[in-house]
């Protein structure tokens, strides 16, 4: 980055003050004309840095007001089951992972019992954190049944890649049903420094498990996510005979 044009430079520190929230949603930040005074630097040079800033979708400029940073918000529809990748996806976002732990290990009790494994079951383990638009948004355990998927693991790069593409084209698993809890919790020093945020910041703690098109279950799921940057939204209907 130290041969980069400056301009580049420039975005590239606007964009940590962003992804550390030093720059919070919503938040107003310097014109390019501020900008450029503020850091010796010519008008053109600071219209650059914020253009490709919003090209990145980090940044929106608001007629007569001024230019904000985007909101981070993302909709979680919890009516549908899909895979992160495909959810981020649809929403013209761009999803990422990092690789924290790939391994075929015994499943614990508590996914042995999700999966209705014996004692001595297998599962492939994977462990990322997840990522929208090059910010950590959640840390993500996914367990599959490693008898339904053999060799699962080495099959794709899931950094990038769709799990649920991966299960669905190679292995004739189709996601199809799934029970999902939803708690609130406090982010711990460990998921604070993990996704970028403050100790004790507000989280939502996901439990899944999924079942295939039979109705058998392959996965289960424990997932937390930054609570400022999801809203889950569900459709909700009145019964006939229900009375509010």
């Amino acid at each position: 980055m130290d041969n980069a044009p400056l301009y580049l430079r420039i975005a590239a520190d606007l964009e940590a003050e962003i992804a550390s929230g030093v720059l919070k949603a919503e938040e107003k930040i310097d014109s390019e004309r501020a900008l450029s005074e503020r850091l010796g630097v010519s008008r053109m040079t600071a219209r650059q840095a914020l253009r490709h800033l919003i090209g990145k979708g980090l940044v929106e400029t608001r007629t007569g007001q001024g230019t904000f940073v985007s909101s981070r918000q993302i909709e979680q529809r919890l009516e549908t089951l899909s895979g992160f990748t495909e959810e981020i996806t649809r929403q013209g976002r761009q999803a990422s992972s990092i690789i924290v732990s790939s391994i075929t290990r015994r499943a614990d009790e508590q996914t042995a019992r999700a999966l209705s494994l014996p004692a001595t079951g297998m599962v492939h383990c994977l462990t990322r954190v997840r990522f929208v638009d090059g910010m950590p948004v959640a840390l993500e355990t996914t367990e599959i049944i490693a008898s339904r998927a053999p060799h699962l693991l080495e099959r794709a790069d899931f950094r990038t890649t769709s799990l649920y593409t991966t299960l669905t084209d190679e292995y004739g698993i189709v996601p199809t049903l799934a029970e999902q809890t939803l708690m609130a919790g406090l982010a711990d020093a460990n998921i604070a420094r993990t996704l970028h945020t403050d100790p004790g910041a507000p989280v939502l703690d996901l439990t899944r498990l999924t079942r295939d098109q039979d109705g058998s279950p392959f996965e289960f799921v424990r997932s937390t996510y930054r609570g400022d940057f999801f809203v889950m939204k569900v459709d909700l209907s009145l019964g006939a005979r229900t009375q509010a």
